[in-house]
């Protein structure tokens, strides 16, 4: 009898309708694994004649920071419409959330990753895993939203239901380039353009399959 009161009250305390406290708290750690990114860029300490050259060398850095901003964004995005679109949660919902969050929280490290030793192998695979890791979590949050019926009733679920397939283009590409690394790290980095133009393709197929 104690176990089931355990359960029932486990359950009313981790379920529910309202997903304010979940979208405040999701947000503030994307905002501020994006502050980080910013962060992490030192001013160069150097005199005024050798500024310029200093602010050069720091490109690659920009372009780190760039890169993970944009990405890191697309899947806040990513989130915000997933929230804006529930009518509810689960526990498991909230692990998976949970899980997004810790993956995201570690984007600082990996884009130092790619910054320093983005020409080697390991620092190129552990910045593609880490992007690879928040955008599956966040792949599987759509399809397990869509599978336990989570979507408000008054939201296409043919359309919502292609989300997750969206979500899972980054990811599977980012870890494609993994193996593709081991030859040549810029090949590897150069791959990931191939995201927007997948996305695209599902994104037309999608509306003629909403037009059928």
């Amino acid at each position: 009898m104690d176990g089931s009161r355990n359960r029932i009250f486990r359950e009313e305390f981790s379920s529910g309708d309202s997903l304010d406290r979940t979208a405040s708290f999701s947000d503030a750690i994307f905002a501020v694994a994006m502050t980080l990114l910013a962060v992490g860029i030192d001013v160069p300490r150097v005199p005024a004649a050798e500024l310029p050259g200093a602010v050069a060398d720091q490109l690659p850095q920009f372009g780190a920071y760039a890169l993970s901003f944009v990405v890191t964004g697309a899947y806040w995005l990513s989130h915000h419409r997933m929230i804006r679109v529930l009518s509810g949660y689960t526990p498991a919902f909230q692990r998976l959330n949970l899980l997004l969050l810790l993956f995201v929280a570690l984007i600082g490290y990996a884009t130092d990753m790619l910054v320093f030793h983005g020409d080697q192998f390991l620092g190129l695979a552990i910045y593609a895993g880490t992007v690879a890791l928040i955008g599956g979590v966040d792949a599987l949050m759509w399809l397990y939203c869509k599978r336990r019926h989570l979507f408000k009733p008054q939201y296409d679920e043919r359309l919502l239901g292609t989300a997750w397939q969206h979500a899972a283009v980054a990811p599977l590409v980012f870890l494609l380039s993994v193996p593709i690394a081991l030859a040549s790290p810029t090949a590897a980095q150069l791959s990931w353009l191939a995201i927007p133009a997948v996305n695209i393709v599902l994104g037309l197929l999608g509306s003629r399959q909403l037009q059928t």
